[in-house]
């Protein structure tokens, strides 16, 4: 119940209002790259609950139900968001991202949806392999911890950077094609981490399966 007063409360702030303080700001491209990173706070809570999964086929197919959950529910944010920022739109036209009346460049939002999609699938596979390797609990407050690291960095950096290397970042970062470039790297770490948890994963599940079976007595031993 908690959790999907959470999703509701987020779904609300990021479908409606955040559209609605903006205006036609929200389609700045930076602000379009940002909600690539909603999916990433969905599944890393869900994926601590794979700790309880027992088999390998079990894990594939719940981390695959959990990051297509987090990501649809991403997909269904932003698309809220622009049909709030048409609704608010008197001059007539679509209004989409970015640019205002066009149609979206496409390798842009491709990226931001690759983007999405690949962490997300990193995430919950580090999640679920936090969980085997200490508890759910404790995977999510680790995850927890580094989002909340990064969000403070993303805060506060600019006051503890020096001035010029603050406006090198923006300036790097201030346009479409290079958020473009950023996304699609972006995607590319994600999936080189989650091709070396995979195994980890599967290979810590199958160890602790062999594990949790008893040994066998040997009955001549009860006569020794």
């Amino acid at each position: 119940m908690k959790q999907a007063l959470i999703i509701l409360a987020v779904a609300i702030v990021f479908g409606i209002l955040v559209p609605l303080y903006k205006g036609f700001g929200f389609l700045d491209a930076r602000i379009i790259a940002a909600y690539g990173f909603l999916a990433l706070l969905f599944v890393a809570p869900a994926s601590a609950d794979l700790a309880r999964t027992s088999s390998s086929g079990a894990i594939l197919t719940r981390l695959a139900l959990i990051v297509a959950w987090g990501w649809g529910i991403t997909l269904l944010i932003f698309a809220s968001a622009i049909i709030t920022l048409n609704l608010l739109n008197r001059g007539g036209g679509l209004l989409a991202p970015p640019g205002g009346l066009i149609a979206p460049p496409p390798v842009f939002l491709a990226s931001v949806l690759v983007f999405s999609l690949s962490g997300s699938i990193a995430i919950a596979a580090l999640g679920a392999v936090l969980a085997r390797r200490f508890s759910g609990s404790a995977a999510k407050n680790i995850l927890r911890t580094v989002f909340l690291v990064i969000l403070l960095g993303l805060a506060f950096g600019a006051r503890v950077l020096p001035d010029n290397v603050t406006l090198a970042i923006l300036d790097r970062f201030n346009t479409r094609r290079a958020l473009t470039h950023l996304a699609w790297e972006g995607s590319l770490l994600f999936a080189v981490l989650a091709a070396a948890l995979f195994p980890i994963l599967l290979k810590s599940r199958h160890g602790r399966s062999f594990a949790n079976i008893p040994m066998a007595e040997n009955p001549d031993e009860g006569g020794r």
